[in-house]
């Protein structure tokens, strides 16, 4: 299959999808910012994407799913979406708790990125990444989850110190309750 044809391709390598074809990449970032380009880091239109371009397995798992992406192991043998589940699941160690979450927000319009380094599970977008900063941080717990007030502090003190809303998803498996934090000044 050429890129021309059928749906984009990409290509499991480690953790990660990597979509190598030019529009193959431009295709995939424009259905709702998806992936990071190699060699741009913030793009702000799916014009301005070159390949390589790099996706999540949370991401490459939504679009398998949703029938927008192909994806091959780096022998050519294609994978099916519940193999990429599989897949993504042996690396990121939350998961099935955090997929759910995912969709959920995808379908209501976000862009999502991985907050990692905020110590929260994504940052959403109303626009996208290079369009504005992310106004929320989101952290999945759990319905019967039992959580330290000093994390709950800890994530909205890094949620403000970067000027980021806090929002808890409490997940009853694929049904969700939302709890937004919002610092406010006496």
């Amino acid at each position: 299959m050429t890129e021309q044809q059928g749906k984009p391709r990409g290509v499991l390598i480690g953790s990660k999808v990597v979509v190598f074809g030019k529009d193959d990449a431009k295709r995939v970032f424009s259905l709702g910012f998806f992936g990071k380009p190699l060699s741009i880091r913030k793009p702000k239109s799916p014009e301005e994407v070159e390949p390589p371009l790099e996706l999540s397995l949370i991401e490459a798992t939504y679009l398998c799913e949703v029938g927008e992406l192909d994806v091959s192991s780096p022998d050519g043998e294609m994978l099916d979406c519940e193999n990429l589940k599989k897949i993504a699941s042996e690396h990121i160690r939350e998961f099935r708790l955090i997929y759910p979450v995912y969709i959920r927000l995808r379908q209501a319009g976000l862009v999502i990125r991985s907050a990692l380094k905020y110590g929260a599970d994504f940052a959403l977008y109303r626009e996208a990444p290079g369009k504005e900063h992310a106004p929320y941080l989101l952290k999945v717990l759990e319905s019967a989850q039992i959580v330290d007030p000093g994390d709950l502090v800890g994530w909205g003190r890094v949620a403000h110190s970067v000027r980021k809303d806090l929002i808890i998803a409490i997940s009853y498996g694929f049904r969700q309750s939302f709890i937004v934090f919002k610092w406010l000044r006496p």
